[in-house]
């Protein structure tokens, strides 16, 4: 095996990627949304766990963290999904199956 030389990398990183720019633009809409979501996580544990004794509207702030924060977490959690789906090109390979299971009879 031979290595490849510094001047065939160098060429091979100006070639341009086959990546589409909705594609380059999803992966940093999702990276943000992916730290938002490690933030709210994080600030729903810190908010439950620090102000127990502050009250809005007969409930605590560390209930209201948790009526506010599951939920939010949940919709970042389903916009990163669907966008996955729908911005990103990952084509599912159609194999043939050399034998198929059949069903007893």
């Amino acid at each position: 095996m031979s290595k490849v030389s510094f001047i065939e990398r160098i060429t091979a990183m100006d070639k341009p990627d086959e990546v589409q720019e909705t594609e380059q633009i999803w992966h940093t809409v999702r990276s943000f949304l992916g730290l938002m979501r490690v933030i709210i996580f994080i600030l729903i544990i810190a908010i439950a766990e620090l102000m127990e004794e502050f009250f809005i509207g007969e409930l605590s702030l560390a209930i209201w963290s948790l009526i506010v924060g599951i939920p939010l977490f949940i919709l970042l959690s389903v916009l990163i999904i669907m966008g996955n789906g729908y911005f990103l090109n990952e084509k599912e390979k159609k194999t043939a199956v050399l034998r198929p299971i059949l069903k007893r009879q």
